[in-house]
């Protein structure tokens, strides 16, 4: 399971759901709405992010869906204010 602190972005609501290949968090942040955050492990963290979609949420069909952003932890930034200018890109 993937951790993530979301504390710095002062969501509302974090659900954390450990899939397997992946970890989703489902995270309402303040005035950005909604969003899905599904979490990855390879030889970096990364995360896809999108707004939540209508049918069953796992690790491959956040993937596949063109819908969303990709944050790649790579060390040089802060991973937390990367995801956040990622937030506000999406449109709700």
């Amino acid at each position: 399971m993937i951790e993530i602190d979301f504390r710095e972005l002062n969501p509302l609501k974090v659900i954390r759901n450990n899939l397997g290949e992946c970890t989703m968090y489902y995270l309402s942040v303040g005035d950005l709405g909604d969003f899905l955050v599904f979490a990855f492990q390879g030889k970096v963290r990364y995360v896809k992010l999108m707004r939540p979609y209508p049918g069953k949420w796992t690790c491959e069909s956040a993937l596949y869906r063109p819908e969303g952003l990709y944050v790649f932890d790579l060390g040089n930034k802060s991973f937390l204010e990367e995801l956040r200018r990622k937030m506000e890109m999406i449109p709700k």
